[in-house]
């Protein structure tokens, strides 16, 4: 399980092992950051596959787009899981059994101004997630993609807490998504969107995205705002 230290990862790891498992965590200090050369992780797995293997792992950037990460985001949020999968299938595959658990972001769904870089690397997960469960069908091999909405954790601060404020996006907590998430495993399924009305403006966003780009208008225009004064603030706070 990667991610496990952080706001979510704390509350599904201990739902994984109040169920009986033996659950294993990456540690940046020791296994490599997701970030960078993982191989030596990916050969471990590849020894040692795991009954079940949860991308949680990831981190979201505010910004606009030309100040974006965008390698780095893709690279944690969609490289890192897509190489650990590769590396836990060939075993799974000899069982015949194997769970995989992929954590995107309803951002994937619905994608937001100036989360651009994460978004697209959320809905290419989505995307690897839909095509590997097909490729996967009948192997005993599992796939499910969980797309939560905005969760209070540390992922969820500074300007980004401030828009979701002014905007009226509604949080959920840790153990709420940590307990959806752990729910999805339970059952085998195989796609599961967390949050109303974010279920409804992702089908809108899909039919009639020209509706949501009008909607989100609003979230545009508060966003530069609120980018303005960081940058305003900053220039402010090096002259003194």
């Amino acid at each position: 399980m990667t991610g496990a230290s952080g706001g979510i990862g704390v509350p599904l790891a201990r739902l994984l092992r109040e169920a009986g498992a033996a659950v294993a965590v990456h540690d940046q200090l020791h296994d490599g950051d997701l970030g960078g050369d993982i191989d030596a992780l990916c050969a471990r797995l590849r020894e040692d596959p795991p009954d079940i293997l949860v991308n949680l792992a990831g981190y979201n950037q505010f910004a606009r787009c030309e100040d974006q990460d965008v390698r780095g985001l893709v690279t944690v949020n969609l490289i890192a899981p897509a190489r650990l999968i590769q590396a836990v299938l060939p075993g799974m595959k000899r069982r015949n059994s194997g769970h995989i658990v992929n954590i995107g972001s309803m951002a994937a769904l619905i994608p937001m101004p100036h989360l651009g870089g994460y978004a697209a690397a959320k809905a290419g997960l989505k995307a690897f997630s839909d095509a590997l469960r097909r490729e996967l069908s009948g192997s005993g091999v599992r796939v499910v993609f969980v797309a939560p909405r905005a969760v209070d954790t540390g992922a969820n601060r500074g300007l980004v807490a401030e828009l979701n404020r002014r905007t009226g996006v509604r949080y959920d907590t840790p153990e709420q998504a940590a307990r959806r998430i752990f729910q999805a495993l339970c059952k085998g399924e195989k796609d599961v969107r967390i949050g109303w009305p974010e279920r409804f403006f992702a089908a809108v966003n899909a039919l009639m995205p020209a509706l949501v780009d009008r909607g989100l208008a609003g979230h545009q225009r508060i966003g530069e705002k609120l980018l303005h004064k960081s940058e305003t603030d900053q220039i402010s706070g090096a002259g003194s």
